[in-house]
């Protein structure tokens, strides 16, 4: 193939049945359009038989003087398969079928268009609106063509439209064939062969500039074969190794790195990152990592840095004010219940990630509105995208506003020079979580309500939008219908956000996952430590009955409070009678947290009337276990624990 061309040389090969050396139809209008482009590109019309394409072809390509080549539909597919040359195909749209179909009109009544492998389905759309009889058909081989064409004319369509050598063939066949391809057609092609040379220069241009860079990298790089041996060394890898030997191309890899299992790498593709070596008194980490080409491997990258260096670098990136990157940590499998209800939200939660649309969570504080919200973007097709996450009740008016909208520069007085994006716009293509979205203000909700209709948003300062891409996933403890009706939050907001809906269930409905709860965040907590896990596991089966009653109004953020408490007490000697002292303040009772008895609480009753009472309470609220545990001033799973031994 040509390289160097200061502008790209295109061979336009046409093919006929038989070619007699005069100039096509098709070769008369590339004449015609070629002196707008001869500033351009150097172009060159080649016309030959079919049975010499495939010559013709290899010729050109062994001249390497061509950087594209175009021909018809079959032929560039044919050609694909045997020449190494880019090929095109010419191009054909709308106006060019809606004119050829106009002169078919004047010349007959029915008209047969024969594409290769596939029909054109704007035609098909267009059928309505053309008063000749039109059928379309497909062929995939020359011999299949003259069969088609043969049944076109059998069926009565004497005119046929189609490539240079479609209309050979309905000649011969005995119909008129009609050029499909026209002057805009070949415009088309062109300009298509123009842009695909010039970002194949700017591509290399790129790589050029890459390999300056590498030359001055302090990272040591080598590049291996497929046997292990150098074919590329940056000066940086001789420097660090500091080898009385220098690497040099045509080395065995090996022989310099012994303690590196190259040929494991090359034999597996399983790739080696940041083994420590020691080399002449240094620290090293080497990585090497496979070249996969079409599934294969065809060599390695084999990279070297001082560890100083990395550690150095780890702190400047760990200097970074704000992280340039939003990533989801959680994923489904993450989410700890069996609960029915928790599982029920969890199985709606997976289907909402196969969606696109908004999603309003809503459940108490603590619930873990955010790891859902994680865990639906890291389970939807976003999943490599960023995920932002903004607590709307943290930032003032102002401040919220620059941080979601961004602001362009010259905005207020201070604004950073050059604008600054928002955040919906650091969320393209991704997913942003709108958590507390019931505290944000009714000014910015209105800002909000239209970046959800436009998918645009408009800096501030700024005098035209900027179009997004993004997913929404909002979440809030208030109750926003209630918020409507005090005039808080936009009744048109609401049901923008609230086309799928998912409510996290409170601990107090979990009281069968709490024992597990409780043990997963002792794992956590512990770090590894066994005998601190140990302690606190003692410290929770002492409380863990209280535990299953407790109404957990902070959700999981409480039982991690108390969780990290109890590991406390259990570093202790004696816990048990710390835990004695400490009991109250560990975990109050349900008792503990009401100072004062409701009249008709379990508390004013002796044992004697305690199931009666239970009973009496019940049928006062319907049956409704909530309601009744409530009045009563004990929890769901103690009211059902009680009316269970009353009827064993």
């Amino acid at each position: 193939m040509a390289s160097g061309h200061p502008k790209p040389h295109i061979v336009v090969l046409i093919n006929h049945l038989t070619y007699d050396g005069r100039p096509s139809k098709l070769a008369r209008t590339l004449s015609e359009v070629l002196p707008r482009y001869e500033l351009q590109a150097e172009i060159r019309i080649v016309e030959t038989s079919v049975d010499k394409l495939l010559a013709k072809a290899k010729e050109l390509e062994r001249q390497q003087d061509t950087d594209i080549l175009i021909c018809s539909g079959a032929s560039a597919e044919f050609l694909r398969r045997k020449v190494s040359l880019t090929i095109l195909s010419f191009r054909m749209g709308e106006y060019d079928l809606i004119r050829a179909i106009n002169l078919a009109r004047e010349r007959g009544t029915k008209a047969g268009i024969l594409t290769h492998q596939r029909t054109l389905k704007e035609l098909e759309e267009m059928s309505s609106l053309f008063t000749v009889e039109i059928s379309q058909a497909v062929y995939t081989s020359l011999q299949d063509a003259r069969e088609k064409i043969r049944a076109f004319v059998a069926q009565g369509y004497h005119v046929i439209i189609g490539s240079p050598t479609v209309v050979d063939l309905a000649e011969a066949a005995g119909a008129e064939g009609v050029f499909a391809i026209n002057a805009d057609a070949v415009r088309l092609t062109l300009d298509d062969a123009l842009a695909i040379w010039h970002s194949r220069a700017e591509e290399a241009q790129k790589h050029r500039r890459i390999h300056a860079v590498l030359k001055h990298l302090n990272e040591g790089v080598i590049a291996l074969d497929s046997t292990g041996r150098v074919f590329s060394v940056n000066a940086s890898m001789n420097t660090l190794l500091k080898p009385h030997q220098p690497v040099s191309i045509g080395d065995l890899a090996m022989e310099h790195f012994p303690d590196i299992d190259i040929n494991g790498v090359l034999a597996t593709g399983t790739p080696i990152e940041n083994h420590l070596s020691s080399h002449n008194s240094q620290r090293l980490a080497i990585s090497a990592i496979p070249i996969m080409e079409n599934g294969e491997v065809e060599g390695a990258i084999l990279t070297c840095q001082e560890i100083r260096e990395i550690q150095r670098a780890e702190r400047r990136l760990r200097s970074q004010a704000r992280p340039r990157h939003f990533i989801a940590k959680y994923h489904f499998d993450q989410l700890v219940g069996e609960e029915h209800a928790f599982q029920q939200t969890v199985q709606l939660a997976k289907l909402y990630a196969y969606s696109d649309s908004t999603v309003l969570i809503t459940g108490e504080s603590g619930t873990g509105k955010e790891l859902f919200a994680q865990s639906i973007h890291n389970a939807s097709d976003r999943k490599q995208m960023p995920f932002v996450a903004i607590n709307c009740a943290a930032f003032p008016e102002t401040l919220l506003e620059s941080e979601l909208f961004g602001y362009d520069e010259g905005a207020f007085t201070g604004s950073r020079k050059g604008g600054k994006p928002g955040l919906f716009e650091a969320a393209h293509n991704g997913t942003i979580f709108l958590d507390e979205i019931g505290d944000m203000p009714i000014h910015l909700q209105t800002r909000l309500l239209r970046v959800l209709q436009e998918r645009q948003v408009l800096r501030l300062g700024a005098p035209e939008p900027t179009p997004i891409n993004i997913r929404v996933i909002a979440a809030t403890h208030r109750d926003l219908e209630q918020q409507i009706a005090d005039g808080l939050f936009r009744e048109d907001l609401y049901y923008r956000l609230n086309i799928l809906s998912l409510t996290i269930p409170p601990l107090r409905m979990r009281p069968s996952d709490i024992p597990h709860l409780a043990r997963l965040i002792t794992k956590n907590l512990a770090k590894g430590d066994a005998q601190t896990e140990q302690a606190t596991n003692r410290i929770l089966d002492k409380l863990m009955d209280r535990m299953v009653g407790y109404e957990w109004r902070g959700n999981i953020r409480e039982l991690e409070n108390v969780i990290e408490r109890a590991s406390l007490v259990g570093q202790f000697p004696g816990e048990s009678r710390l835990l004695d002292g400490l009991f109250p303040e560990l975990l109050p009772t349900t008792a503990d947290q009401r100072q004062t008895p409701q009249k008709d609480s379990l508390q004013a009753f002796g044992k004697s009337a305690e199931i009666a009472h239970i009973q009496k309470t019940l049928r006062a609220h319907n049956g409704d276990m909530t309601k009744t545990a409530k009045a009563l001033g004990i929890s769901r799973t103690t009211l059902w624990r009680r009316l269970r031994t009353s009827s064993s």
